[in-house]
């Protein structure tokens, strides 16, 4: 399994930043760090697959509120990129990502139910 590394997710949330616009930085380096050990330590400890991970990096960016501007994108981005480099994919319009990340970021959606909402997306090929 690929893993993100720092400085990918930090250029992930920068090209989101020049995008979409919104204020750059980091608010809370150890919320930014913590969220992403929170997905090695699933393989670790609960030999998480990669789906279980991309909803961790979905969650736990989302929820760190880590950076200034943008977590729900670095989120969702992060998540995406993640499950390309590792060869796994999922059919979701854009409309259901959206609400995905919003049930998220209103903690009307744990880290569970989002995996089994990939789970319930996941395609064979990247058709």
């Amino acid at each position: 399994m690929i893993f993100l590394t720092k400085a990918e997710v930090l250029e992930i949330h920068r090209l989101s930043l020049e995008r979409f616009g919104g204020s750059p930085g980091v608010r809370d380096e150890g919320a930014f760090e913590a969220a992403l050990v929170a997905v090695e330590n699933r393989v670790a400890y609960e030999d998480a697959d990669v789906l279980a991970c991309a909803a961790t990096y979905a969650y736990h960016l989302t929820m760190a509120h880590a950076f200034v501007d943008g977590n729900k994108r670095v989120g969702a981005a992060a998540m995406r990129v993640f499950l390309r480099v590792n060869d796994v994919w999922i059919w979701a319009k854009e409309d259901d990502l959206y609400e995905l990340f919003m049930a998220i970021a209103a903690g009307e959606m744990r880290r569970d139910a989002a995996e089994v909402w990939l789970r319930a997306r996941q395609k064979s090929t990247p058709e």
